[in-house]
């Protein structure tokens, strides 16, 4: 029997169909898919590039409007410039003194605080004063002690001397007694009246007694010398607890914390009943009447910074000048700190000035003469090649120009620029892809 092709044959054209299928299913090569998305990004960019080009070629053709009032603008000027250094200043007094505990104590009673003015003399603070005070009672006892013991060595020897004076009277009696006795005897032995032991014992009472004077006279010069030492050694130890007094009347005093002169209590210890040791800090008091500048700024400038150079700030319309007296380096790491006396010049406007007032502070480095120089702006960023608008009646023309020194107030131009050229110094970055700008 032969089989019937007409059935057996879509059966094969379906197998065939469905083996097309699946080699179409297949996913794409991956080199392949990276190329096509490679071509895709640079399609797009090219088109974004082409985009923008046009945008500011479209932009640029025209020529945007501003008003007068909206800007600020500056002329061109010729004068010396002064390089400096900008820096952050700190206003304190000139000076400040520290009142420290003179004694082992506690506060007894606070009388002013923190921020007020004082007068010098003033009572600030009092201390418990009742140890000094039992200190010197003794004191007063041990000195009255001592000048009772010289007053008794003297007495001693008032009457040490009395006695010595009539023993020495009587030692003068016997000399002469027996002086007159060895010349009778001297007389009989001439006659034989006498034997030569009578007149031989007679002179030697005589020197006997001649030795027994000077014996007494040195006495006399002996216990006169140890009594004077002992009442001198009397006096030196009534001289030291005297002064020893001073001091503990002085520490009794200091007690009563008084102000030094006149200022500003910047701090105190305002404890009642809080002990304090000798040496404590108890109050600080500053001398509003004068003021000096601590600068603050980086290290970095080390080597542009020297003793005795200027320092400006300007404080309520008022300019202050100054010398840099100190350069020392800053708790903080990395800064310097500089301290700045100023002129004796503005010391007459230092009333203006107030502790702790913050000011911008401009270290002079340097000076250029007669140099093209234009007031600061937001119109600038920084030295080297800038553009700028310089203001042609109604236009604002863009202009390329170079940029050197500066300082707080001032570049200095160096090319691009003249004399009396007037400049937009508002910030107009925004504008700096425009030619030129219209001026109503």
């Amino acid at each position: 029997m032969i089989p019937d092709n007409s059935l057996i044959a879509p059966s094969r054209n379906s197998s065939t169909r469905s083996k097309q299928d699946s080699q179409l299913d297949k996913p794409l090569d991956n080199k392949l898919l990276k190329q096509r998305r490679l071509l895709t990004t640079i399609k797009i960019l090219t088109v974004a590039t082409i985009v923008t080009v046009l945008f500011f070629v479209l932009i640029g053709s025209f020529t945007t409007s501003l008003r007068r009032d909206e800007i600020r603008t500056a002329k061109v000027i010729s004068g010396n410039l002064k390089t400096s250094l900008s820096a952050s200043g700190l206003i304190v007094p000139l000076y400040e003194e520290t009142i420290a505990s003179s004694i082992d104590s506690r506060i007894d009673k606070v009388l002013v605080q923190a921020g007020q003015s004082v007068k010098q003399g003033q009572t600030l603070l009092q201390l418990d004063n009742t140890k000094i005070t039992l200190e010197l009672d003794n004191m007063d006892e041990e000195i009255a002690l001592k000048q009772n013991q010289i007053d008794t060595r003297n007495l001693n020897l008032v009457r040490s001397l009395n006695d010595f004076k009539s023993q020495q009277e009587l030692l003068f009696v016997d000399l002469d007694s027996r002086q007159t006795r060895f010349a009778r005897m001297q007389q009989l032995a001439l006659s034989g009246g006498t034997s030569k032991h009578d007149l031989k014992e007679a002179e030697l009472n005589v020197k006997r007694t001649q030795i027994e004077i000077r014996q007494l006279k040195q006495a006399i010069k002996d216990s006169k010398a140890s009594t004077l030492a002992e009442i001198e050694g009397l006096k030196l130890e009534k001289s030291i607890l005297e002064k020893s007094r001073q001091e503990k009347l002085r520490l009794l005093e200091s007690a009563n914390v008084k102000a030094p002169r006149d200022g500003l209590v910047v701090w105190l210890k305002n404890e009642e009943g809080s002990a304090v040791v000798n040496g404590e800090s108890l109050i600080r008091i500053a001398d509003t009447s004068a003021y000096k500048l601590e600068v603050s700024i980086s290290d970095f400038y080390s080597s542009q910074l020297w003793q005795g150079m200027s320092a400006e700030f300007d404080q309520e319309q008022t300019h202050y000048s100054g010398k840099v007296e100190s350069i020392i380096a800053a708790e903080q790491e990395g800064v310097l700190k500089l301290i700045v006396l100023l002129d004796e010049s503005t010391q007459k406007n230092q009333t203006l000035l107030r502790q702790k007032q913050r000011v911008d502070v401009n270290l002079i480095t340097g000076e250029i003469e007669n140099t093209l120089m234009l007031a600061k702006g937001p119109f600038i960023n920084g030295a080297g090649i800038q553009k700028v608008f310089v203001i042609n009646d109604r236009q604002a023309v863009a202009k390329e120009i170079s940029v050197g020194s500066s300082n707080r107030d001032y570049y200095q131009i160096k090319q691009g620029l003249s004399k009396d050229d007037e400049i937009i110094i508002s910030d107009v970055r925004s504008y700096a892809h425009l030619k030129q700008l219209e001026i109503n």
